[in-house]
């Protein structure tokens, strides 16, 4: 039973960290590109909502992790082509984790104050969504490597 919550718990938690950035990058952030707000509201907004995002999504990496753990625990890591899958997927999640810290420690607040210190759009702008929409994709595999696992590839 415990194995199931704990199950649950991992894909909760995954769920909720790529559902905030599915929405992050195909509803947020092109809705306000289309907005008529002024550019200082439009930049509140998304650092206020990244800021709580990023809470709520760190703890859902934690948790992720932590169930991870737990799971490998309770059902051991068998030296097959399950384990290379296995280890593929947390070589991903390594990557996501890593990306994720530049994304929201450095590049993420790097941007948002040069765009408070200038008018219109910068470079550094650019490169934040695409570590943004390369974390995205690497999330979606990581969900792939999972269903992989679960069906024995």
């Amino acid at each position: 039973m415990l194995q199931v919550f704990v199950t649950w718990f991992h894909v909760i938690a995954a769920m909720f960290w790529i559902g905030g950035t599915l929405f992050f990058s195909i509803v947020l952030i092109p809705s306000l590109s289309g907005s008529e707000l002024p550019e200082k509201q439009k930049l509140e907004l998304i650092s206020r909502i990244g800021k709580r995002f990023r809470f709520c999504g760190w703890h859902s990496l934690g948790a992720l992790v932590l169930t991870g753990a737990l799971r490998l625990y309770m059902n051991g890591i068998p030296l097959s082509s399950y384990g290379t899958s296995l280890f593929f997927k947390l070589f991903l999640v390594v990557v996501v984790v890593l990306l994720t810290l530049i994304h929201d420690f450095i590049l993420g607040p790097k941007s948002i104050a040069l765009s408070r210190q200038r008018q219109g759009p910068h470079a550094l702008q650019k490169t934040v969504r695409w570590v943004a929409r390369l974390n995205l994709v690497l999330g979606l595999l990581v969900v792939l490597a999972a269903v992989f696992l679960v069906h024995g590839y």
